[in-house]
């Protein structure tokens, strides 16, 4: 019931939001879940470096933690490339913890619309490097859609949806080599020239996954930003608790 009402939220926002439109999308602001996934080209090369705690408490009790580092390349004011890599830890409760590389992530996206409302499609592969013991070690494609729609009072809503292929171990059922709708909500709220709290909604409807992050991301200078956010999962397989932290800077 959760699930099925997403994508009816963010019809909702997106109808609400025409009444009050303005030009900023706050383009400088990253989202947390949906990082790749959002409608923003960034005009210069980045580097995102990323820590991501999750607790798992549902059948198995485990914690994983990532250090990677996300990068990104624009090709031109309108397509963008993206790369992630990094090490993935799994710790179970009563078992011996498993370190390995992450799968290589390879993406990208193109505006379509840049209007009041942008909108990006884009897509991406992960190479399977990693261990199966960590988690990793899966092939992994995606395909999506996003978009940015600002409002009066300095809020901007997105919003993405997309259809991944994933092998994703999945420790609930077991199964893998399936394919997965992802519906993302959220909104960016510009509390001072500096300071942004960032909200997300973002559900997969493989075996009922949503997570709620919220978070916060400030501006060091023009071209660096600090960013946290910790979410809340809604659905079994989704993580109890998840906390995030990134360093973002543009060359």
């Amino acid at each position: 019931m959760k699930i099925k009402a997403v994508p009816g939220i963010i019809a909702l926002l997106l109808f609400w939001g025409t009444a009050y439109a303005q030009d900023d999308t706050i383009g400088n602001v990253r989202l947390f879940q949906s990082f790749f996934e959002d409608a923003h080209i960034t005009p210069e090369p980045y580097l995102d470096g990323e820590f991501d705690y999750s607790y798992y408490d549902n059948n198995l009790e485990a914690d994983y933690y990532t250090f990677a580092l996300r990068a990104g390349l624009p090709l031109n004011p309108k397509t963008e490339l993206h790369f992630r890599l990094g090490v993935a830890t799994l710790d179970p409760d009563g078992a011996s913890s498993e370190t390995s590389i992450t799968d290589f992530y390879v993406g990208g996206r193109h505006l379509l619309i840049d209007r009041e409302t942008k909108v990006s499609a884009g897509g991406y592969v992960t190479i399977p490097v990693g261990k199966e013991e960590a988690w990793q070690d899966n092939f992994d494609a995606g395909i999506y859609s996003a978009l940015r729609h600002p409002l009066d009072r300095g809020i901007v809503l997105t919003g993405t949806i997309g259809l991944m292929y994933t092998e994703k171990y999945d420790f609930i059922t077991n199964n893998d080599h399936e394919a997965t709708l992802r519906i993302g909500a959220g909104a960016i709220y510009e509390y001072t020239d500096d300071v942004h709290f960032v909200g997300e909604a973002v559900m997969e409807s493989r075996h009922d996954y949503m997570l709620l992050t919220g978070g916060i991301d400030y501006s060091i200078d023009r071209k660096s930003s600090l960013r946290a956010a910790l979410g809340v999962g809604v659905d079994n397989a989704a993580p109890d608790l998840r906390a995030m932290l990134s360093y973002f800077f543009m060359f």
